[in-house]
Parts: structure tokens; sequence; C-alpha cells
């Protein structure tokens, strides 16, 4: 008879890594069941976790019967190879099933002072691929032995979930799933040994999915010609395309990822095979409703019991309970996508388009609710599948048109906040379908929603008010609509970004007055009317304005939307902004921080979170406290930090503010850092937008601070590079006469006469545009101000030599 070492050459296997709670369960159930079923998805690492286990717990007087089902192509070659293993001798009359088992089993009785432990591995082939007959003398088998002979143990593995309804509590049944991380990671340091993976170590173990077969073939790629492929090279190829790089011919078959899992896959039975395709056109996970609604099927009951059931007992499905939400492993995915079709994929794409843009709706209508932190986790979760919905805009045929322009019409404010990446295309889609197939109202939709996204995410103010213009020629042949109160808001909002504040109020008030009497379906754009109207007059100096405005959004939001959704924060931090103008510091200080507290309690954007942040550190320097500062400062990069990829504008914020909170500490050198670093990085996102012209300047001031005059004079005239841009860009900006005020300074001091006096001729006439601007924009306050200094240039302009 063979013994253990004859069927576990355990020598030639990578170590044995992980899985020790796996190994706890199975040691503390080996003592109260007889027959064991270890299952899971294919080269999960069944086969190896039962040889482990048997390797550290199995007595020395256990006889272990090792049969690999696989290659036993019928069930006389299973009888014949386990009398073989067990040393009896065959019948020649035993053809019939309950004749060769009663052989079997006889024989195991008789042999009761000797202890077996019989290990059928792979027998998914018996259970689904050899016929009934098979599978059910195999069964039969393996009850038998297990009601009949006490000093037997059975060992199953398997992909394919086996039941065993008659043998009660004998039975235990263990699932595989994939490694842990910190597994995965241990497994992959050992097969790469020697090899640096530096900052490509954690994106390996994300691309090895837990998987021994993959972790084992990523580290065969890092490590055979001497290491010729460097870790970032692997990595972009198994970005790339995972399935080819670790399916190359002159590794074994057995080994290609590719030939593993699509072999798995085609042994799945073909209603299955079709049905599990079409679910690979969702890309993230989903609940049975979606599958019902994918599939076409009747009721959700029949959909659980006929098909994720079946799929789900054969490891092609994860499933989470507490979300109640399903997935199809990564690697399994690949394959689908490489190697099978969708046969109705036309009607595929209708039903998904349906399918989702009612996720989608369901979700931006309850953003500006109480429910808003439900719908953000919801949104969380559908992310994936939402972004495949606005990613098919390109197959719109004209049954599905109307979907797309739905979502283009009341989802903007989800696409803008946390989709703009994809926003983009998605509209210009939109607009090509609404020129196909709409209407002009239909095209007015659009126009509004390409307005939102040149205005609030490309910072292209013009082109975002070309867009809200020719949707409000339409709209108001019409008359009264939701859609012209909510293009006249954001057109209002468009104005006040352009610093058109005037222009921009009574754009607000025409939003305002549609919206006040209407209906619920107006809340929204009423609320937004009042915060930005509290904005716009907090702008123009209007501060018993700005006031009214902004208390009356703080109180319909508390009662709309409660105490803490994220929106108040952003209301209570506006109101901050508003007494930080009036230049009560203490008071805008009170509502920052009350702003923040609700936004940190909500599940608020992350970028809304760090401007709270940014603001509040900023008041607690102002007003002595640069410790606080630094603590929420440190906090907010900390945030970002997080970020798979984080906001640059965010970054940048962060790095500015920490200059100015170290300005006035008096820690030059620190401020220098800071500035330097958001310069750098609004630098990358543009050479001619507002933030990097501020950034500019501040570098230039703290350069003069410190008596750096030639750096100061250097960044100074590089700031100035830009002017004509900026004053298009928001022609209100302060920053070209702090520019020129730093100049003049620099030029004073090192009696530099004749570029003083031309520097204060600069200043003189970037005043006068101002003056213009302000009086244009009804902006009362800072018109005042521009005068002020107006009077002081001209008095040094005569005073100067």
């Amino acid at each position: 008879m063979e013994t253990f070492g004859d069927d576990f050459d355990v020598d030639i296997e990578a170590d044995f890594i992980g899985r020790e709670a796996d190994l706890k369960k199975l040691y503390i159930a080996w003592g109260e069941h007889r027959a064991f079923g270890i299952f899971g998805l294919r080269s999960v690492g069944k086969s190896r976790l039962m040889k482990e286990f048997l390797t550290r717990y199995k007595s020395r007087e256990d006889v272990i019967v090792n049969v690999d089902v696989k290659p036993l192509s019928n069930i006389s070659s299973l009888y014949s190879h386990i009398c073989i293993k067990l040393g009896i001798e065959t019948e020649a009359t035993a053809h019939e099933s309950d004749r060769w088992i009663h052989h079997i089993v006889k024989d195991l009785v008789k042999r009761s002072d000797e202890s077996f432990i019989l290990v059928f591995d792979n027998t998914e082939d018996y259970i689904e691929f050899k016929g009934t007959a098979t599978r059910d003398s195999f069964l039969s088998l393996c009850a038998h032995v297990i009601k009949r002979c006490s000093n037997v143990k059975i060992i199953l593995t398997s992909t394919t979930r086996v039941q065993f309804a008659q043998l009660g509590n004998a039975y235990f049944s263990c699932k595989v799933l994939p490694l842990k991380r910190s597994e995965t990671r241990r497994l992959l340091r050992s097969v790469t040994l020697g090899t640096d993976l530096g900052d490509y170590e954690d994106s390996i173990v994300t691309l090895s999915e837990g998987l021994p077969l993959l972790t084992l073939m990523i580290g065969s790629e890092l490590t055979e010609n001497d290491g010729m492929l460097t870790p970032e090279d692997t990595v972009e190829c198994l970005l790339t395309s995972r399935l080819k790089t670790l399916s190359r011919e002159f590794y074994p078959k057995e080994d290609r990822v590719a030939d593993v899992y699509k072999d798995f896959i085609d042994r799945l039975a073909e209603v299955y095979r079709e049905k599990l395709t079409v679910l690979e056109y969702i890309p993230g996970t989903f609940n049975v409703d979606q599958v019902k609604q994918l599939l076409d099927a009747e009721t959700e009951a029949i959909v659980k019991h006929d098909t994720l059931k079946p799929i789900l007992g054969r490891h092609f499905l994860n499933y989470d309970p507490k979300t109640q939400r399903f997935n199809i492993q990564g690697i399994l995915r690949e394959c689908l996508q490489s190697y099978y079709t969708i046969k109705n994929l036309p009607e595929v794409r209708v039903r998904y388009c349906k399918i989702f843009t009612a996720v989608m709706m369901n979700i931006s209508k309850r953003l500006g609710t109480t429910q808003y932190t439900e719908a953000m986790a919801e949104f969380t979760v559908e992310h994936p599948n939402l972004q495949k919905l606005l990613t098919d805009v390109k197959h719109t045929r004209q049954d599905t048109y109307h979907f797309f322009i739905k979502i283009a019409t009341d989802c903007t404010v989800l696409i803008d906040q946390f989709m703009a990446g994809d926003g983009e295309d998605f509209y210009q889609g939109c607009m090509r379908i609404a020129n196909m197939y709409g209407k002009d109202r239909d095209r007015a939709n659009v126009h509004i929603a390409v307005g939102s996204l040149y205005t609030n995410i490309k910072g292209h103010l013009v082109r975002g008010a070309d867009n809200y213009d020719s949707a409000i020629a339409v709209l108001e042949k019409y008359g009264k609509s939701q859609q012209l109160a909510t293009a006249y808001q954001r057109k209002g909002w468009n104005l006040h970004s352009q610093g058109k504040n005037l222009e921009a109020v009574k754009f607000l008030k025409k939003a305002f007055g549609l919206s006040v009497s209407s209906g619920k379906e107006y809340q929204s754009i009423l609320l937004q009317s009042l915060n930005y109207l509290g904005v716009t007059n907090t702008v123009l100096g209007r501060f018993d304005e700005a006031k009214k405005y902004h208390f009356e959004s703080l109180k319909r939001r508390k009662e709309i939307q409660g105490e803490d959704h994220p929106f108040v924060g952003a209301c209570l931090n506006n109101i901050g902004i508003m007494y930080y103008q009036k230049g009560d510091s203490h008071k805008a200080l009170k509502f920052y921080e009350e702003g923040l507290e609700i936004k940190r309690k909500s599940a608020t954007p992350m970028i809304s979170l760090v401007n709270s942040l940014s603001n509040t550190a900023n008041m607690y320097s102002e007003t002595g406290n640069s410790k606080k500062a630094h603590i929420l400062l440190d906090e907010a990069m900390e945030l970002l930090n997080k970020e798979k990829v984080p906001s640059r504008h965010a970054t940048s914020l962060i790095y500015d503010t920490k200059g100015k909170v170290f300005r006035r500490e008096g820690a030059f050198k620190f401020a220098e850092d800071m500035f330097q670093k958001a310069t750098d990085v609004r630098k990358e996102i543009s050479e001619v937008n507002i933030p990097y012209l501020e950034s500019l300047v501040h570098l230039a001031n703290i350069n003069k601070r410190q008596g750096n005059y030639i750096s100061c004079i250097k960044v100074s005239n590089k700031a100035l590079t830009i002017k004509e841009n900026a004053e298009i860009a928001m022609p209100q900006h302060p920053f070209i006469k702090e520019c020129l005020e730093c100049l003049a300074e620099v030029y004073r001091k090192t009696d530099d006469k004749d570029n003083y006096k031309k520097t204060l001729e600069q200043l003189e006439s970037e005043l006068i545009r101002l003056e213009k601007v302000h009086l244009d924009h009804g902006n009362e306050r800072d018109l005042l101000k521009v005068r002020t200094r107006m009077h002081n240039i001209k008095a040094e302009l005569e005073m100067a030599p």
C-alpha cells in the first residue's frame, strides 16, 4: 500500500503561507466530523490546504488514500484505482455500483483496527461533468463509507459544492477564499527573494487577487531572465494585458492563467455560461433585482433558484451576505471579456441602461435630503456601474435616448461633484444624440448640463455662460419650468464666478422667483439660489442682504435636509466667509467651526471637507492660534494622501494655507517652502489660471519679506506675464495689484528709482482698471478700498524723483 509520503510530495511546492484560520477550523472540526468538503474557486489553494492540514495534524496511525478523480474517466476506473490503493483485489463481477461499493465498504469494515483517510481531489469532475450515474455512484460510495466504516474519514476537494443531506452532522463544509492581502504579500516575497519590489509591491499584491497561481506566475515573471522585467515593467504589463502576460506559450498549459480559467468557465453548463457572460456586462457588484432585470427573468425567486444558486455553488460568483450583493471574480471577468460574447448585446444594453438610470436618479434625488448619507453609501457601491452607464451613451439608439437625456437633466449635481472625469465625454455624447433624436427642449437641457461642466469643473466660464444662454433662449419660449429656473440659477453662479455680481443677482432672483412659490421639485433650486444670493451679496459688500439670504437658506436646509447634512455644513461655512469679509474674525471662526463639525459628521465629499479645514485653519491662524491651524491642515493633508489620486486643486490649497500660517508666525523659510509647493502644483494644473497667479504673488511677497529681492523680482515678473489672461478669466481679482505693490516696495528699498516710478505708474493703471470693474459690478466695498489706494499712489508718484 502507498504511504503518505508517496501521495504528497510537498517539498517541490512553494512554502505554505497563511490560511491559519482555515487550518484551525478544520482542526476543531476534525474530532467532531467524519466527512469534509473543501470547496472554492479554481486554483485558490484547496488541495494545498488539504495537504498542509494532513501534514500537520494526521496521526501516525492514519493511512492516507489519495485519489485524484480528474484522470479517472469512469466509475470502473475509480473502483479499480481505490482497490489498488487499498491493496485489495477487484471482483470481476462488480460492475454495478451497489456491488462494487459493497465490496470496498466490506473490506474497510474488516480492517477496523486500521485508520483510513480517503482523499478525493478534483471531485467536480464526477459531480458535474461525467454524467448523473457517475455522480450518484460516487456520492453513494462516500455516504456508505461514512455510515458504515467508523475507522474512515473522507476529504473532498472541489470547485463545485457537494451536498450530503443524509450525512447530517457528520459532514463539515469549508469554503476556501482567496488569500488575505498580508498573506499574498508574504507569498509574493517568498517567491521573489532578492528582488526589490519597491513602491510596486502593493500594486502587484492587488493584481494577484489573493490567488496563489497568479502570485506564483507573477513571481516567475519578476525573477526569470535575471530580472530583465523590472517591477514597474511587470505592473504595466499586468495592467494592460494580465491574461496574456501570465499565459505565455513557454509556460506549461496547467500554469497558463488564461488556459486554467477558460477551461474552468468552459466546464460550466452552456445555459449558465451564457447568463454569466451577460452578468459580466455589469462591471461592479450587483443585487438580485438587477440580475432579474438584466436577464429578463420572471421573479427574484426564480432567478435565485435557477441562476444565482447554481453559479454561486460552482464558485463563479462571490456573495456578500451583509450587502446582499454578488460579484464576479476579477480574473474570471477578464476571461469572460476575452473569450465570450453576449448573443443579444443590444437588448442587454437597453436593460442595463434602464436599470442603472433608475439607480442613478434615485441616488441623485436623495443627495439634497436627510437621506444623503445613505445615498452616498449606495453611490460608492454603484460607482463602477454608473461609470459604465455614462460611457454607454456612445451606443445610444432611439430606444435608449430618453434615458441619457433624463440623466443629463436630473443628475448634473451628482456627475459634476462625483463623476467629473466621465462628465465631458458623456455630455458630448448627449449633445450628439439630442441633435440626432431630440427636440429643442432636450437640447436645452443638455446645454444646461454642459454649462455646469464648463463652469464648475473646467473653469471655462464664458463657454459655460454661452451654453446657459442657449438653454435660456429656448426654455423662455415655453414659460415657467423647473429647467428654466435651473438655467437662471446656474447662469447666476457663472456670472458671480466671472465677477459680474450685479448681473448675477438679477438671474439668481429670477431663479428664486420661479422657485419660491412652487412645489417640492423646485426645492433644490430654491436652496441653491438663496445660497448664491448670500455669497454674491457678500462679495458686493451688501452684508445685510447677504445675511438675510444666508440665514434663510440655513433655516430651510435644516428643515428639509436635517441638522447634519453636508450642505448645511457648507451653508455655515459660507456664513463664516461673510463675517470674515465683514471684518468679524471671531464670528467667522464660530461658523467655520460649526460647518466643519457637521461636515465631519456627514459623508461630505472629501474636497468639501478639505475646504472647510483650510478656512477654519486660516481663521485660527488669524486669531492667534497657530497650533490648532497646523493640526487641521495636517488632517487635511492626511485625507488627501489617502486618496488614490489626490486632488491637485485641494493639495495646492492646503500648501497655500499652510504658507499663510507660517508667514503669520514669522517662520518665513517654512512659508516659502509651502508657497513654492503650492506654485508647483498649480503650475501643473495650468500656467494661466488665477490660483497659479495667486501662489506666484504669495511667493514673491515672502521672498521680499526675507530680503531675497532678486528672487522676488523674478517671481513677480513671471506673475505679470499672465496679467491679461487673468483679467479675462476673473476681472475683479486683486493679485496683479498685490504683485505690483510688492515690486514697487522692492524697487524703493533697493533705491531703483526708475523701476520704482515705472511700477507705481503700472499700479495706478491697474487700480483704474479695478475701479471700473467694481463700478460695473456694483461692488461698493472694494470700490472704496481701490479709490483710497489710488489716492495714496498719486501722492507717492508726486513725491517720486
